[in-house]
């Protein structure tokens, strides 16, 4: 990993992690994105106006290779860490855990990360990706990296409480919006994965099947969509050079 520190241009710096007060991230693949602009956007409303130059000068730091860069802003520097990408996955596997809530600040990408690492430390079982968020009802509503999707036929099924505004699942909405497919808020129950469809959703592996929900002493196995390879590679096609100098 690279960091830079943000002083009218950016500078490579040994600056110590920190606690983050606004985080975003994306894959960068080859000097091509997906929805940079919208990641920039959801940063600049928690962080404030990006300065004049920050994003024409980032943009050479990150032409070559599959990367992971994040933005942040800790302790009043504005940094960006180049970091490598690992591979997509394929499908994920996720522990649900009827724990009490980590998030402080849910609407915002950074303050939380040393909670959730704290999370899934704790309950995350060994062999899955990622850790399940759930509300007081038991509800799932996003995991510590990601957002949370169920169809209900031709029904797309978004949690029903409070989650980060996640780039992708904006992305996903708004396809099916224009498709014309019913959107509702639900309850996501972890039973209900046995009968539906249950997708993960971030900016570095896209769209990913659930394979399994391990909750409790129970492996629960959520059944594959018709149309999943379609929206997976509706996804992936979307990188494009969205930003000159990229």
């Amino acid at each position: 990993m690279r960091r830079y520190a943000w002083r009218g241009d950016f500078v490579e710096c040994g600056v110590p992690d920190g606690p983050l007060d606004v985080a975003d991230s994306w894959r960068h693949s080859n000097g091509r994105t997906n929805g940079l602009h919208l990641h920039l956007e959801r940063f600049a409303r928690s962080a404030g106006p990006l300065p004049d130059g920050f994003v024409d000068a980032m943009m050479p730091l990150l032409r070559d290779g599959e990367l992971f860069p994040r933005v942040a802003l800790s302790q009043g520097l504005l940094l960006l860490d180049v970091r490598p990408a690992p591979p997509p996955r394929p499908t994920t596997s996720l522990t649900y855990a009827p724990a009490s809530d980590p998030r402080a600040r849910p609407e915002v990408k950074g303050p939380d990360f040393a909670a959730f690492r704290a999370y899934r430390s704790r309950y995350q079982v060994e062999g899955t990706d990622d850790t399940v968020i759930v509300d007081r009802h038991g509800s799932m509503l996003e995991t510590t990296t990601g957002a949370l999707v169920m169809w209900d036929g031709g029904t797309l099924c978004v949690p029903d409480g409070v989650w980060l505004p996640s780039v992708t699942l904006h992305q996903v909405v708004a396809r099916a919006q224009g498709r014309g497919i019913r959107i509702e808020r639900r309850r996501f129950k972890p039973e209900l994965a046995a009968e539906r469809p249950l997708w993960f959703l971030n900016s570095l592996h896209g769209i990913s099947p659930v394979r399994e929900l391990h909750a409790g002493d129970a492996v629960i196995t959520p059944p594959a969509h018709p149309s999943f390879y379609e929206w997976r590679d509706w996804w992936w096609g979307g990188f494009t050079v969205e930003w000159p100098g990229c």
